[in-house]
């Protein structure tokens, strides 16, 4: 059989199940996450995101009952590409939800696009997400690169060190903290790039030029935890901005007082004062004491819930004809917990920013929010920053 009659035969194979799946009212969604390896903070955060948003409706997305097949990459490219595989040809999955991490996301994209999979994704790298069938549900990271790297440049410093994983998140984040940084007055006296999942980043502490002024930082995952408390016990003073994923909150209570004072902006924090926040807070004191508190991936996977279940609802629950599922998610409007929600024509989220600072506030170390960006529009331009903002 020729490549495209195979294809053609398994688009058939996978069209007959989700007409199974709708006639009978039920959606099966896979959850392919890193719930282990160096991205585990991540993907068991997004995991928790969806839950509370199907616990919340008594398990059920527009309508239809909803079962989860859910697999772990581990945060392997090779991984992923085997596990997806597993859930669109052996467990029939209507929908796929996840990867968290930009490498993994990449290493399916061409797979899920081929077998016409709608898709609702974490990975930030722009190029990930490629397609109709692929929707980001976090944030487009060029332009956030380029946000973190400029905020420091308006904060009156000129001399960055930047610092990152050598992977391609890691690349791609000091690529654009680069640009915004420029875009601001400042120059780049510096790049670092270990690798990621190092244990040690002593030597690359160690190596920071004296000529900078602040560091520019983008660490992921347990590679976050490790670095901070390193770089602290190395003594070093410069300020530090950037991805506000280096200081976690599923992992920031074990930073501690190491964390505070790093800068940066995202779409959610815990202490984001929204009233779906504060349900949301209520929620998860309530169903996940003695965890740490939600993080972006947290509401990444709440928005894949939300996403999907007005654009079923819309549907009326009839997930067989795809193109109706995709243009509903395309034409998503919303409010979250983070505030309004809206996909721009390149299927990346518009939403508001929220610039933080890390702080001890009565002896709990938390993000404290300085300003909002009511709707940042992920272009690779200057934002218009409040009046009156402090960036220091």
């Amino acid at each position: 059989m020729s490549r495209l009659g195979l294809i053609a035969t398994c688009c058939a194979v996978l069209l007959s199940a989700s007409v199974a799946d709708a006639a009978d009212g039920t959606i099966k969604l896979g959850l392919l996450a890193e719930l282990s390896g160096p991205f585990a903070p991540s993907g068991n955060g997004e995991r928790n995101g969806l839950q509370i948003y199907l616990n919340r409706h008594g398990g059920m997305l527009g309508g239809l009952k909803v079962t989860i097949v859910t697999e772990d990459t581990a945060g392997d490219p090779a991984t992923a590409i085997t596990k997806v595989k597993k859930l669109v040809e052996s467990d029939k999955i209507d929908v796929l939800i996840g990867p968290t991490s930009s490498a993994t996301g990449a290493a399916i994209k061409d797979y899920v696009n081929e077998h016409q999979i709608p898709t609702l994704i974490e990975s930030t790298v722009d190029e990930v997400v490629q397609g109709k069938y692929m929707f980001r549900t976090t944030f487009a990271g060029n332009a956030e690169g380029y946000l973190e790297g400029f905020l420091p440049a308006k904060a009156g410093y000129r001399k960055a060190v930047l610092i990152a994983p050598n992977y391609i998140a890691g690349q791609e984040a000091v690529n654009y903290f680069e640009k915004g940084f420029v875009a601001g007055g400042g120059t780049v006296v510096q790049k670092l790039m270990p690798r990621l999942g190092a244990p040690d980043f002593g030597s690359f502490i160690g190596q920071i030029s004296s000529d900078a002024d602040v560091a520019i930082v983008f660490m992921p995952g347990t590679d976050g935890l490790r670095f901070i408390k390193q770089y602290a016990d190395y003594g070093k003073k410069l300020p530090m901005y950037g991805f506000t994923v280096t200081v976690d909150e599923q992992q920031l209570s074990a930073e501690g007082e190491a964390a505070t004072g790093f800068i940066g902006a995202s779409f959610y924090f815990s202490t984001i004062d929204t009233p779906e926040n504060k349900e949301l807070m209520k929620e998860w004191g309530a169903g996940y004491q003695g965890q740490e508190k939600p993080s972006w991936q947290t509401l990444g996977g709440i928005i894949a819930a939300q996403v999907l279940d007005g654009a079923i609802g819309r549907i009326k629950g009839n997930i067989a004809d795809k193109d109706a599922l995709l243009k509903a998610i395309a034409e998503t409007r919303m409010t979250t917990p983070a505030g309004s929600f809206r996909y721009d024509d390149d299927h990346n989220p518009i939403m508001p920013r929220y610039i933080m600072q890390i702080r001890d506030v009565g002896g709990v170390v938390q993000p404290v929010i300085l300003s909002v960006l009511p709707e940042f529009i992920p272009k690779l331009e200057a934002p218009a920053l409040p009046a009156g903002i402090v960036l220091k």
